[in-house]
Order: structure tokens, then C-alpha cells, then sequence
């Protein structure tokens, strides 16, 4: 790895996506500002319509505020910061990120250290300090079909049944990798203009994946760095209501990448696992019952509430 240096972020831009979340992304953004002072700082603002500007002008005052009119989806929201700012690297954030010290100069030391990686990603965990698996396969048919049906997670990641997330990986080494899950990535932006940034059809969910299947495609790598660290809590501004996204992302995923009948049995695979997971729901009691229903009533709705091709 590349050597780390004091002067971590002078060549980063950080661009944090906010939707509803306003404490999650004022952390974010001063994590950014503590542990990286150089770095410039860009929060997209997805029509939430909730105020966040004064109260981010006063915790980050080095922040710049980018308000959209209508909340056109996290990979749009990413697309508007490159577009309105020019350092070399682009540090995109989830906005329930904290970046802990050190972590944006190891990742440009990664990056520094080798010219054809795309992008590298931290060492993920969650709040209460365990490890957040964050190395990814890229979605195949087959692979979607082993975590929808529950294989995957049953083989424990292991091959042939391996899914896409769910994969057993060596998260202590830092090596190339084949995906990574997007909620902190460190771009480089030659990299990142190189494959036309992300694709604004994926409103949420997937956006990373199809732009790390792009970049592989035009031989670009992407680098696991596990001295940096990043806290990702998850889910904060999606939730349950939303689960539905990840499933029409995945299938949108598949028509781009594998064709018309790789969509047809991806969805088919999403919906028997859907139906089979609330069936399972109605016999859990409580708050959970009631979440998990949510959750797989809005995935069975996905044929038709985001029906629209993938372009």
C-alpha cells in the first residue's frame, strides 16, 4: 500500500446524499471535516424539503449545500457532486457513514498506489463494532437465484452456492476485489468519468455494482483497503417501504448485464423468495412480523411500481 500522509483529503471531494436523514448526514459530514480537513465537502440535498441547510452551515461550515428540485435517486444525486466539483478523487458517502481517522488517506494511498484501480473501498462495521461484510460478487442469474431461495445463506457463502452478498470473503487483507458494497468508496475520477458515471436509471440500489461491472469491463480494478475504517449504520434513508428498489434494481441489473431471459429469471427467483419470506413473516409476531411484511410486500410490488426498462 501507498504511503499515508498528513495531508489526507486535499484531493478528495466528499459527496454525501441526503434524504431525510439530517443527523446521520451532519455526522457524516463532520467525520469528513475532523478526520479529513483538506477535503472538500458536497452535500446533495434530494428534494427533502426538511431545512438541513442552516444546521449544516453551523456544525460544517465548509460544507457546500447542492439542493435538487425532486429526488431523482442516490446515482443522480452522486452524478450532480462530480459534476459540480474537479478534484481528482471522489469520496462518495452514504450519508449514515462516519469515516474514522485515517481512513480518506489510506484510501488515497490505495489508490496512489495503483493507477488502474477505479476505486477503493474501507473496512465497513456496525454500530455496535462488529464487521459489516462489505466484499461483493458481481449479481449473476444464477447467483440472485441462490440468495433468493435462501441456498446461499444455508451453504454459508460457500461455493457453488455462493450469492452475490452473500459470499464468505477474507475481510482482514487488503487485495483486489470484484465488488464492493457502495456505501463509502473512494473514486478516481479519471475512472469514474471513463465509464460515465452512474447510471441514473438505478434510482436506489445496485447503482455501485452496475458501475463496478462497467468498470471491470473496461479493465479497471477495485481495491478492499481494511486499514481504513468506516462506521455504515444502514438503511437509515431507505428502509423497509423501500425494499422493493433492490429487487427492481437487481432485475435491471440483469437485463443490462445478461440479457432479456437472465431479467425474466431474476424476477422470477426475487418473487418465489419474496412470497416465501412474508408467508414465513405472517408467523412472526410483533414489530418484526410487521417489518418483515413490510419489507416483502413492497418487493411483490416491484413488477409494477418500477416497471420501466432499463435503458
Amino acid at each position: 500500500m501507498g504511503r499515508v500522509t498528513d495531508a489526507a483529503g486535499e484531493r478528495v471531494s466528499a459527496v454525501i446524499v441526503h434524504f431525510r436523514t439530517a443527523p446521520e448526514t451532519l455526522r457524516a459530514a463532520a467525520a469528513v471535516a475532523a478526520t479529513a480537513p483538506g477535503a472538500e465537502i458536497v452535500v446533495v440535498d434530494n428534494a427533502s424539503h426538511d431545512g438541513i441547510g442552516p444546521a449544516l452551515a453551523r456544525r460544517v461550515p465548509s460544507a457546500r449545500l447542492l439542493v435538487e428540485t425532486s429526488n431523482r435517486g442516490y446515482g443522480a444525486g452522486c452524478n450532480r457532486g462530480a459534476r459540480e466539483t474537479v478534484r481528482p478523487y471522489l469520496l462518495f458517502l452514504n450519508s449514515d457513514t462516519a469515516v474514522a481517522p485515517g481512513a480518506v488517506a489510506a484510501l488515497e494511498a490505495a489508490l496512489d498506489a495503483d493507477r488502474r484501480a477505479a476505486a477503493a473501498g474501507p473496512r465497513l462495521w456496525n454500530g455496535d463494532g462488529t464487521l459489516q461484510p462489505s466484499i461483493r460478487r458481481l449479481p449473476t442469474p444464477w447467483r440472485i437465484f441462490c440468495e433468493s431461495s435462501g441456498l446461499a445463506f444455508l451453504a454459508g457463502g460457500r461455493r457453488p452456492f455462493e450469492g452475490h452478498t452473500a459470499t464468505r470473503q477474507d475481510h482482514a487483507r487488503a487485495r483486489s476485489v470484484e465488488a464492493l458494497m457502495g456505501a463509502a468508496l473512494l473514486v478516481r475520477r479519471e475512472a469514474f468519468d471513463d465509464a460515465g458515471g452512474f447510471d441514473e436509471a438505478f434510482f436506489l440500489y445496485a447503482e455501485e455494482t452496475d458501475l463496478m461491472a462497467r468498470w471491470a469491463a473496461r479493465k479497471w480494478r477495485i481495491l478492499y483497503e481494511p486499514e481504513a475504517r468506516v462506521l455504515h449504520e444502514g438503511g437509515r434513508s431507505g428502509g423497509d417501504a423501500l425494499f422493493g428498489h433492490l429487487h427492481a434494481s437487481l432485475v435491471r441489473y440483469a437485463r443490462k448485464h445478461h440479457g432479456p431471459r437472465a431479467a425474466r429469471a431474476a424476477g422470477l427467483s426475487l418473487d418465489a423468495g419474496a412470497a416465501l419470506r412474508y408467508a414465513a413473516a405472517l408467523l412472526t409476531p410483533g414489530d418484526a412480523g410487521r417489518r418483515r411484511r413490510t419489507r416483502y410486500a413492497a418487493a411483490l410490488r416491484r413488477r409494477t411500481a418500477f416497471a420501466a426498462p432499463a435503458r
